[in-house]
């Protein structure tokens, strides 16, 4: 289960901080006054009660301000977060409270809905006096209870959740405080008063803002972040509500929309869907947002508006939030966050570029028309470079991640067929077939049992690899972009093709062999929600969004993998793949046009522009000019590894 399963070590989570005292000292070393300890331990209890709730799969997605650093690339200004923490997570506005909606039971009327999510939230945090008595939590070390529950209109409630820290050296029996108990408040929301203009996200980075050992990155489905930028748009746009009287204008939602701006690249297509679709809308009786866009009441406001001082009410905000003292004037955000909403607008615009403040073509737009212009009669050369039109798109392309499958992509022929007529078996292995991929492949190699596994070696030694792919793979990394290879095949022959073509990443099965025989036998295999998988976990190894992947592959199971990706490229594709195919590729060189572009730009800009002095964006550039040295991933993603080793709406 993604994101979720056994996201502690207890073992190595306990072995580390046995006593709660223990936990609060490591959280002093890496605090900062933008990301204090306080924070930190409710980042902790909020990221580990998800978890909890999520034990049984993906039903509860994250909203709201909370996981706002889970969607960000990384953060595109100049102050250093200090040791520990990412400023993704730093310069986020502080909201520590936990806002979900359950969509798997969003179909049920509301009092049902709501017992239900009442019943699952009270199963992690019980309804009990005494805290000790509370449901156990971050590996023991504290005791959930629910102190209040309360309803308010249209299916929204907010449980009141203790946190007790505990000492539980003595056994369960001796129990006893172990610390000053806090709150977090878990805010559960109607899935209908959630928009979903698109598929939920998952996040791109851990919920939690410090790194602990046994504590593994909780990355939960959050809702779309262009359905979040447009709810926090109109709550800008439109008249305020009213709250004690007098109007209550969303001061906090001006710091998370420049936060968005300046952290997460988004589609245009859905943000533009996002924005049309907005419920606030309707109920104001209004078509859309304005244009250009502004603030309700933003000075000098329209005769049918209250004037409201948006610059005064931020500079007070600002003031009480230690990171909101390193965001810019009042005029600077609201420039930042007019070009953001105001391009969408632009249909031609593709993905916004949260580094440089600009909107660009999207990927797929740019390698299309990439592509049209290396495919012109005129530029149909042996050399691309010999092109006659320049094949250089109007913006440099960022770095990117190209992701290869390998039978009948990379490899000409399918090593396991290769294998299969090696063996003397080919007949009996092309006859054995069933209705799914997965299955059709373990009887495939249940035929094969008992053949030697040298030839296996022979196999992996003598593939031979479509024209111009080896060139192709040569000049990416050459380009500084990342390669990466996701097979349904077996790490036997995949893991020394990877070492050939230079490949620090790939995804395999494992092909199971004992006293140097086949046994017959497949472990990890990665089918097509594998490659899926995988993928998503390159991409925040790599820090490459799925907006800047490219997947490369000719077969049904290569559909997940397209879907999964910003450009799917067909290559002499079957039905499946060609129907999930954003363009098809005759041969390789086709692709190869499309690699002589100018080099990504993290690797031209210079030093004395480049807003590099960060340490996440220093980090992302040595990633795009040195071997990556990020762990090896878990048997769910490859066999081997690497060849490293193996109350209100707007929330």
């Amino acid at each position: 289960m993604p994101g979720y399963d056994g996201h502690l070590d207890r073992k190595q989570f306990r072995g580390a901080f046995p006593r709660w005292a223990r936990l609060i000292g490591r959280l002093q070393e890496v605090s900062t006054p933008h990301f204090p300890v306080d924070r930190a331990k409710r980042q902790l209890a909020v990221g580990d009660f998800l978890s909890q709730l999520n034990r049984d799969g993906d039903a509860w997605k994250n909203t709201g301000s909370n996981p706002l650093p889970a969607y960000a690339e990384a953060w595109s200004g100049t102050t250093d977060a200090g040791a520990g923490v990412d400023q993704v997570y730093a310069m986020a506005r502080t909201a520590n409270d936990l806002d979900v909606y359950n969509d798997a039971i969003g179909h049920l009327p509301d009092d049902e809905y709501l017992a239900r999510v009442r019943e699952s939230v009270i199963a992690v945090a019980p309804l009990r006096h005494n805290p000790l008595d509370g449901g156990e939590g971050l590996g023991g070390l504290v005791r959930y209870t629910t102190r209040n529950v309360e309803v308010a209109g249209r299916g929204h409630a907010v449980f009141t959740i203790d946190v007790q820290p505990v000492d539980d050296s003595r056994g369960p029996l001796g129990l006893r405080r172990d610390g000053d108990a806090f709150t977090i408040e878990v805010d559960v929301k109607m899935p209908t008063m959630i928009q979903q203009s698109s598929e939920p996200e998952r996040a791109r980075r851990s919920i939690v803002g410090v790194q602990l050992p046994g504590l593994k990155p909780i990355r939960p489905l959050l809702r779309p972040v262009a359905d979040l930028a447009a709810d926090k748009m109109a709550a800008l746009a439109l008249q305020p509500g009213v709250g004690d009287g007098i109007a209550a204008p969303r001061f906090k939602d001006i710091a998370d929309l420049y936060y968005i701006a300046r952290t997460c690249p988004v589609d245009g297509a859905k943000l533009r869907k996002a924005l049309a679709e907005n419920w606030h809308w309707r109920e104001a009786g209004r078509t859309g947002p304005p244009h250009p866009y502004r603030f309700y009441g933003q000075a000098p406001a329209r005769d049918d508006e209250t004037e409201i001082l948006w610059d005064q009410g931020f500079r007070q905000l600002r003031a009480r939030i230690p990171q909101l003292q390193e965001y810019p004037e009042f005029k600077e955000m609201t420039e930042t966050i007019g070009a953001f909403l105001d391009g969408a607008a632009d249909g031609s615009n593709g993905v916004w570029d949260p580094a440089h403040g600009q909107w660009r073509p999207s990927l797929r737009s740019e390698v299309a028309a990439t592509m049209d212009r290396a495919l012109a009669p005129e530029n149909r050369t042996a050399d691309p470079r010999e092109a006659t039109v320049p094949l250089q798109p109007a913006v440099p392309m960022q770095r990117h991640l190209f992701v290869f499958d390998v039978d009948k992509t990379l490899s000409k022929h399918d090593t396991l067929d290769t294998l299969a007529e090696l063996a003397g078996r080919l007949p009996e292995v092309q006859a054995a077939q069933a209705g799914d991929y997965e299955t059709s492949i373990r009887a495939k190699i249940a035929v094969l049992r008992g053949v030697d596994a040298s030839l296996v070696r022979q196999v992996a030694e003598g593939v031979e690899l479509s024209e111009g792919a080896e060139q192709l793979i040569r000049e990416l990394r050459a380009a500084g972009h990342e390669v990466a290879i996701a097979s349904g095949g077996f790490d036997a022959v995949v893991g020394p093709l990877a070492e050939r073509l230079g490949v620090e990443r790939y995804a395999a099965g494992k092909l199971e062999i004992e006293n140097g025989v086949l046994t017959g036998e497949v472990s990890d295999l990665i089918d097509g929600p594998g490659k899926a998988t995988a993928i998503r976990r390159w991409n925040e190894e790599l820090g490459i969004p799925r907006e800047r992947t490219i997947a490369i592959g000719d077969g049904s199971n290569d559909v997940d993998m397209f879907e999964a990706v910003g450009f799917a490229a067909g290559y002499q594709p079957g039905t499946a793949a060609a129907a999930a195919s954003h363009t098809i590729l005759r041969d390789m060189g086709q692709l190869n046009r499309v690699v002589h572009l100018p080099p990504p730009n993290r690797l031209t800009t210079t030093p004395a522009t480049t807003q590099a002095t960060t340490p996440a964006t220093t980090q992302a550039t040595t990633q795009a000019t040195t071997p990556a040295t990020t762990p090896a991933a878990t048997p769910a993603v490859t066999a081997a590894g690497s060849r490293r080793g193996g109350s209100e709406r707007s929330t």
